[in-house]
């Protein structure tokens, strides 16, 4: 009989000869008691005691999946990084099929940046539930992270297949059509993100930016004035739209931008303004 607590903790209180079947109903301190009582000291935020819990019951029973698993969590909430991936590679190795501890593994490897890792673990939890929405999420912007466009395109394809409505699938693979030199396309996405998130200031951003290589400076302009509407402190827009102001030859206009951005706490202003801002 499983119970999760706080949807991460699985803890067991079902009897003894139905979980643990290498420990006899005599023993008076089985491993079910020491993970029931490592599960209580865990509520608690004790968990320097409930990993000395799970490890009696590891040393009870060194099959013993749950005591592993629940032990992992622990170091994880400690951020003892080294011993939880110790502990969840265990349960990979004791139940491949056991899912939920890629979650907790995936989220490590990308604290640390092992993203080839992390997409590895999100195979397998794509491969258990190929409709996850948000692990096809994930991994596309770990490909992205990795600058594999093509890859990452694919999964936000799979998001937008799912949910049409997912406005951050939409602008994501506007990125990975940017990069891919796709501009059309990646304009279209971000239209569409706005579209469906009109408040989102990134979307803006970026169609800024394509808008602003293809030298479409009225357009460009107006989606910045947009971000700064939406997020009046976003100092790249301010830089941003300076510079195209400066190019537009408006140089008040520039000036007040880049002062702004300065004020805001902007650094790379300070050569703009000294040299063309008198």
């Amino acid at each position: 009989m499983h119970k999760i607590l706080a949807y991460t903790l699985i803890f067991f209180l079902a009897a003894a000869n139905f979980l643990f079947a290498q420990v006899t109903p005599d023993t008076t301190q089985n491993a079910a008691s020491f993970i029931n009582a490592g599960v209580k000291k865990y509520t608690d935020k004790d968990f320097n005691g409930a990993i000395a819990d799970f490890t009696k019951a590891i040393e009870i029973d060194a099959k013993n999946l749950e005591a592993y698993y629940n032990r992992g969590i622990c170091y994880n909430s400690l951020q003892d990084f080294a011993n939880a991936l110790t502990d969840f590679d265990k349960v990979v190795e004791l139940d491949p099929k056991f899912n939920d501890v890629y979650n907790f593994r995936v989220n490590i490897y990308m604290k640390q940046k092992d993203y080839e890792k992390a997409i590895g673990d999100y195979d397998k939890i794509i491969a258990a539930n190929p409709k996850n929405e948000k692990a096809l999420m994930m991994r596309g912007k770990l490909y992205y992270a990795q600058k594999d466009y093509m890859m990452a395109a694919s999964d936000f394809d799979q998001v937008i297949e799912l949910n049409p409505g997912n406005a951050d699938a939409y602008n994501s693979r506007g990125q990975a059509n940017k990069n891919m030199n796709q501009t059309d396309n990646a304009i279209a996405d971000y239209t569409k993100a706005i579209e469906l998130n009109p408040g989102m200031s990134i979307a803006y951003f970026n169609r800024a930016l394509v808008y602003g290589n293809l030298q479409k400076n009225d357009l460009a302009i107006a989606d910045y004035n947009k971000v700064i509407e939406l997020t009046p402190n976003d100092v790249d827009s301010y830089v941003n739209r300076g510079s195209l102001k400066y190019n537009a030859n408006d140089t008040k206009g520039a000036c007040e931008d880049w002062k702004k951005a300065k004020e805001i706490g902007s650094k790379e202003v300070d050569e703009l303004i000294g040299k063309f801002c008198k």
